[in-house]
């Protein structure tokens, strides 16, 4: 993993963990995605990896 997924996967952390409480978390992590690959469309490779990097957490959690 080089540093900026590693950046996009503590950023997508830092939004779920502050959003959680109202949404269903998968949910919640595709559209903290999809606003992050809207921002920066030409690190849409690194964002998605780290989003599978976070969903993976999150089964870990469950």
């Amino acid at each position: 993993m080089n540093s900026q997924i590693i950046s996009y996967v503590a950023k997508m952390e830092a939004a779920l963990m502050n959003s959680m409480e109202d949404h269903n978390e998968e949910n919640l992590l595709f559209s903290i995605a999809s606003n992050i690959i809207a921002q920066e469309k030409d690190q849409y490779k690194n964002v998605c990896q780290a989003y599978e990097v976070v969903k993976h957490h999150l089964i870990g959690l469950h």
